[in-house]
């Protein structure tokens, strides 16, 4: 007998075969000729959506009440009978059959004993009855049909007809009739309390599932159209099932746990529980088997569950985004997704979301709720959750460190009345201790965890009540004695430090926190200083013990002086070896974040990211504030200020949230308050309880206590592992409450930045390298990044404070801070300071957007004036595309101990360099000098005070490339809104991420695949583009890579040869990428050196592309040679405006510079000697002017001051100085641009610095008033010429 004739003899012939189960009509149907996919009992489904079952303990099938102490008290349901024997459920990979329509699997409930049954050789959920003990009449509906409602069953198609009054549900069968057609069209049956009549046969079975479309050769427009529409038609019918499905389920289950604790109540009033009679006799059963025993079935219903509800948002957010076909598909949509999807008012101005957070459910019965039945078995569990390590990840006490000197370094002794001990680290630091007990600290401290130095070279004058130690920078004496201020001294150069058991280091470090602050703060001191020595208190840190915390003795002293002696970078370095090294942050992490304490709903918090991309703004990291989890709670258990269960209200179904996050390309990080522990209200209070040991029976809170090594466990293995399970990739780990704890000595704060850091490394699949968010505890903070500043006001005063705040912090090592770009509560709402503050967050550590609780208070872009948002979306956008560059400075300062900010004076030792606080250096050869103040009423432009080094080199701003500046001088800089002060001295290369607006759609930061080299010509450049490992990094040592893992790729330019050298790439793929070269200020050089005059037809290898700029005059085409490949040439264009204005951009074409069948490396000829266009003060000089809100006719005395009038320049300028009607702020204007190039006809360089520049009020006439002086009348008159600006 063949496969096909048994199969027909086993299976149902009838196409009306099929059982009632629980009030459902479960029919059969023939099975394809292809396996389907596996199939889930849909309630299992629903169960698996909201419940992690891999994690719940099967319940014992019982006929007793159930105990009150049982955790998740889930009711026992009634054993089955045992007339048909239960099976085991399939294996994923095993043939099931097909569910005919998402109405023929409805009216599910809730699986008690959680069993089932075999029926007609197919595998059936049980579950129990519902409160009625009959089956529904078709008539008995939960909404009412229409005749267009149809759908599959058994190979035919059925249509809803008027249901018979003598029609009742068709009994179970016990035997399986011949399948025949059926005999008349007028034949009915009842599916779902409806009557359907049968319509036609199809020629196949339909499918739920919906299957993507096999990609195409490009067809017209309107077959596009079509294809699209009928994707769209059958993604609407599936979308629309699943839903109706899930609500209805969901109803069902919350349906039947009624009907059961009804029973059950009754019972209980008799004396006993008995179940009620089932509708139908059940199979024989052996024991009821429970969650646990389908782990693999429902983990892969739920990943099923979720990525079919992602896969279909995701669609629909494709589909928004298709330009001119947008309308037409969206009211194709329209029709199966809900009309009020694309009617419903959007007061708050987001986007449209996707079909499943924004279609409007089918109404539902009045009992029906769309929570989760709390009854059913926890998702949460502690089972198979130790501190082990696992994959390759260690434990969170195992971290490296090495604390104990070495001995031949070790100078130490007994005095007079207690014991010294001094460790020559290096010959500019040295640790000095005393104790009265003769014990001295070889543990790690949060300052120091590496103290084994090399031994440098001292020597050591011991006497008998005189000890002196000395190396080649400074000499110690000391008196044997307890040390003071009289006994022991250390001279370092012509400063003498005498011990006052304080720290010292007067250029500042940083502080715990900003919150309250408006405007400057005093700062802990770092380890440099304006003095030869800096001294850093090390007696009361908290110490580290086979990876676990401990306290000192009291009574010791400990501390390091640092003889440095103004080598500040040095001290720092020495420092980062003493207490460790900043780690890497992975690449996400230097994008933009959005963060803002509000009540989001999920189906909100997605739209605005949403429309983030539609404003083309990427975003990497989505933070989430504390309203994530429940705030408003009983009274009794105190304030929602400590949370760890998802608010249902706002968040239904986390995973599904964090889910649709993640495939935005976002990481997520929620934030935690821990002080107040774990109290009864939270949906892991019980087994958190249980793993503790706590009694559950008062409701106590369990209290925190970063001290108790065992809660400490239960905190991170089972509470946060269980929340990190459903997507929560990092914390946000905001401690207010100080640092005292039940052991003196320990800093709250310090065990969960170091535990937390430690315990992320689990995380590293999702987050690439070990990350926390979290305060700053005190020296040693910087080796857990990031850093959270507090909650700033909106002041303009707390702006001025952040750059100084953000650069002193690398003077003790903390290079990774996040402030509250904006600024986060009261204050006033200003354009113009949000704008600023976002430019100065672009060139900062971390951009984070923040902004309080308040209808009034939000950081969207699209929410400002036009100017506002438009400098708010370039320099989010200008954020994306430095990511290269800010990697290759991350890497920088893991390995090659150089914060990405840095002060002034860590590269110059000029004295000025200590006088500009607010500016300093991004990487090595950019310096910022943010604008923190209002534009002025006259110039409409802020100014700051910046100061350029004489390197011999002359500067560009990178932002406003037309002004060129001479270098060893003070400069007032005054910019536009649009503009911050970024300067590049000649010979700096920047490489940058192309980043087509094209790209800004999508969130996230992946490897770049296309390159611009923003290159500042003048003299020779290198820079070295770092990227991360090819390949995966192992968790232990995700944190600091090996560096020769590093994908690195040199870029060389040679200013006398006029060559750019790109590659080899070491560690690459070999995959290629477009690159481009930007010359920044560099123009009218290119027209003698590129420009081939007598050929005007350049051969090109490939085909030149071309930046198209809208703001270009004007478009020149010239030849440049490739010098490894003599016949390639390209295409640059140039223009008038903005950055592009004054900028050269070459297409160098397609290449990959790595990898086997890769060129090695390129060389593009550029022209020899190019230099930076010499500034054009006519020019410049009248744009400024033109803009300036002033008295006209002074606008024409100044210019031709500038520009027409004879004499010495000298004299102009004094001239220009005494003018009574012009302001101050015109005057300093004009003078940066008549001071800024040595090279410009009639430039003022050499002079400006001479004029006493005494700033004068100025008098402005009233109207009327005629006080012009005979030299202004004259100048007016002159005025009257009539003159071309170019």
């Amino acid at each position: 007998m063949s496969a096909a004739d048994d199969q027909e003899k086993q299976n149902p012939t009838a196409a009306q075969d099929g059982f009632w189960h629980n009030g459902n009509f479960f029919a059969w149907a023939p099975p394809v000729t292809k396996p389907p996919l596996a199939r889930i009992p849909s309630r299992l489904v629903v169960a698996a959506i909201l419940h992690d079952p891999t994690k719940d303990v099967a319940p014992k099938c019982t006929t007793n009440a159930p105990k009150k102490d049982t955790v998740n008290a889930a009711i026992a349901a009634p054993c089955p009978s045992t007339e048909t024997a239960v099976v085991t459920a399939p294996a994923l990979n095993q043939h099931q059959p097909q569910s005919i329509s998402a109405y023929s699997q409805t009216t599910e409930s809730k699986p008690g004993a959680n069993t089932f049954v075999s029926h007609n050789g197919h595998i059936f959920a049980w579950a129990p009855p519902p409160v009625s003990k009959r089956q529904p009449d078709c008539a008995a509906t939960f909404s009412q049909p229409t005749p267009e409602h149809s759908f599959s069953h058994n190979g035919h198609s059925y249509a809803w007809a008027v249901p018979s009054v003598t029609t009742r549900q068709p009994e179970c069968q016990t035997e399986a009739p011949a399948q025949s057609k059926p005999d008349t069209p007028t034949k009915a049956f009842c599916h779902n309390g409806h009557s359907f009549a049968w319509a036609s046969s199809e020629p196949k079975r339909q499918s739920d599932s919906t299957t993507k479309a096999p990609v195409q050769a490009p067809l017209s427009l309107s077959t596009q159209l079509g294809e699209t529409q009928k994707r769209m038609e059958e993604l609407g019918e599936s979308l629309e099932r699943s839903r109706v499905h899930i609500e209805r389920s969901q109803f069902h289950l919350e349906r039947t746990r009624a009907g059961i604790l009804e029973s059950l109540a009754k019972s209980s009033r008799a004396g006993t529980v008995q179940p009620d009679p089932l509708p139908f006799p059940l199979p024989r059963s052996s024991p009821p088997r429970s969650f646990k025993d389908f782990q693999d079935e429902l983990i892969e219903a739920r990943r099923l569950a979720v990525s079919s509800i992602a896969r279909n948002q995701e669609i629909r957010n494709r589909l928004s985004n298709h330009g001119d076909l947008d309308n037409k598909l969206l009211a194709m949509t329209s029709r199966f997704l809900g009309e009020r999807l694309h009617s419903q008012p959007n007061p708050q101005g987001h986007v449209a979301q996707g079909p499943i957070s924004q279609q409007t459910p089918e109404p539902l019965p009045k009992n029906a709720t769309i929570e989760p039945p709390k009854d059913l078995p926890s998702r949460y569990s502690f089972a198979n959750k130790t501190d082990k390590p696992q994959d390759h990840v260690p434990s969170r006490y195992s971290f490296t460190a090495d604390p104990v000197a070495n001995p031949k370094s070790v100078v130490t002794g007994q005095g007079q009345k207690g014991h010294y001990r001094f460790s020559l680290l290096t010959d500019k630091l040295v640790r000095f201790e005393w104790s009265q007990d003769g014990g001295f600290e070889d543990r790690a401290s949060t300052t120091a965890f590496f103290r084994s130095f090399p031994t440098p070279e001292f020597k050591v004058d011991d006497n008998k009540d005189k000890l002196e130690i000395m190396t080649k920078y400074f000499h110690l004496t000391y008196d044997k004695n307890e040390f003071s201020s009289s006994g022991l001294t250390v001279k370092v150069g012509n400063d003498v430090w005498r011990y006052d058991g304080k720290s010292y280091g007067d250029l500042g470090g940083t502080a715990r926190t900003l919150d309250r602050a408006d405007g400057r703060i005093p700062l802990e001191p770092g380890v440099l200083s304006r003095k030869a020595y800096a001294v850093l208190d090390d007696s009361a840190s908290m110490l580290f013990e086979d990876g676990w915390i401990a306290t000192r003795k009291p009574g010791r002293k400990d501390g390091y002086l640092f003889a440095y002696h103004g080598d500040h970078k040095a001290a720092i370095k020495d420092f980062y070896r003493l207490s460790g090294g900043q780690p890497l942050l992975p690449r996400w992490a230097l994008g933009n974040w959005w963060s803002r304490y509000h009540a989001y709903s999920d189906k909100e918090y997605l739209a605005v990211m949403r429309r983030f991309a539609t404003e083309k703004i990427p975003l990497n990291v989505a933070v989430i504030d504390m309203d994530w989890h429940k705030v408003n709670i009983p009274a009794k258990y105190g304030s929602g200020w400590t949370g760890y269960s998802w608010n249902p209200d706002l968040f239904p179904m986390p995973e599904n949230f964090l889910c649709n996050l993640h495939d935005m390309g976002l990481k997520v990080t929620v934030n935690d308050h821990p002080a107040d522990g774990i109290r009864a209200f939270e949906d892991q209070y019980k087994i958190v309880a249980k793993a503790l040991g706590h009694d559950t029976s008062k409701e106590e809170p369990i209290r925190f206590d970063c001290t108790d090594k065992k809660f400490l466990d239960v905190y991170f293995d089972v509470l946060k592992a269980n929340l990190e399970d459903e997507g929560i990739d990092f914390w946000w780990i905001d401690w207010q409450q100080g640092n005292r704890s039940r052991i003196p000595g320990v800093d709250p704060l310090w065990v969960l930045n170091h535990y937390h850091y430690l315990t992320s490394r689990r995380n590293v699949k999702a987050t690439t390298t070990p990350i926390t968010f979290s305060r700053y505890a005190g020296a040693g903070s910087h080796r857990y990044p990031i850093g959270f500043s507090g909650d700033t006001l909106i002041t303009w005063a707390s702006l001025h404070f952040q750059p100084e705040f953000t650069a002193t912090a690398s003077n003790i090592g903390y290079g990774w801070w996040s402030h509250d770009i904006g600024g986060h509560y009261a204050g006033v709402r200003s354009n113009e300071l949000t704008a600023r503050w976002v430019q100065f967050g672009c060139f900062s550590p971390i951009l984070r957007l923040h902004s309080e609780k308040s209808q009034w208070n939000s950081k969207e872009p699209w929410l400002y004036e036009p100017e506002a948002r438009k400098v708010m979306t370039d320099y989010l956008q200008l954020r994306y595309r430095l990511i290269p560059f800010l990697y290759t400075m991350n890497v920088r300062a893991c390995y090659e101990f150089e914060p990405l900010v840095q002060p002034m004076y860590w590269n110059h030792e000029d004295e000025e360099a200590y006088t500009v606080p607010n500016q300093y250096y991004f990487g090595p050869d950019l310096m910022v000098a943010p604008i923190t103040t209002p534009n002025d009423s006259a110039t409409l432009m802020g100014s700051v005070r910046a100061w350029l080094p004489n390197t011999g080199r002359r500067y560009i701003d990178i932002r406003h490339p037309s002004l060129v500046y001479d270098g060893g001088r003070y400069v007032d800089i005054h910019r536009p809104l649009s503009e911050i002060p970024v300067f590049a001295k000649e010979g700096t290369i920047i490489p940058l991420d192309t980043a087509k607006s094209a790209k800004y759609d999508k969130h996230g930061s992946s490897r770049p695949q296309a390159i611009t080299i923003q290159l500042v010509v003048g003299a020779d450049a290198y820079f070295e583009l770092v990227e991360e490992p090819s390949s995966s990094v192992p968790a232990a040592k995700a944190d600091r890579p090996d560096p020769s893992t590093l994908v690195r790729t040199p870029i060389r330019w040679n200013q006398k040869e006029g060559v750019l050298t790109i590659g080899p790439e070491v560690n690459g793929r070999g995959q290629g990428r477009d690159w481009r070269v930007e010359l920044l200020g560099c123009t009218k050089e290119l027209y003698k050196n590129v420009v081939d005059a007598d050929d005007d037809r350049p051969k090109f290898t490939g085909r030149p592309d071309v930046q198209k700029f809208d703001r270009f005059r004007e478009r020149v085409r010239a030849r440049f040679r490739d010098a490894s490949h003599p016949n390639s040439s390209g295409l640059f264009s140039h223009g008038e405006q903005a950055q592009s204005l004054h900028s050269t951009t070459m297409y160098l074409g397609t290449h990959a510079f790595g990898g086997d069948n890769a060129d090695k490396k390129r060389e593009f000829s550029l022209g020899k000697d190019l230099q930076l266009d010499v500034v054009d003060i006519p020019a410049r000089l009248h744009e400024m002017l033109y803009r300036c809100e002033m008295e006209y006719p002074m606008k024409e005395v100044i210019y031709n001051l500038v520009t027409r009038d004879g004499g010495p320049v000298k004299e102009r300028v004094q001239r220009l100085w005494e003018l009574e009607r012009v302001p101050m702020s015109v005057k300093k204007a004009v003078l940066e641009i008549w001071g800024a190039d040595g090279r410009s006809e009639g430039n003022a360089v050499e002079v400006m610095n001479e004029v006493p520049l005494q700033e004068k009020e100025v008098v402005v006439p009233k109207t009327g008033d005629v006080v012009k002086s005979e030299d202004e009348w004259d100048e007016d008159a002159r005025s009257e010429q009539s003159y071309e600006f170019v």
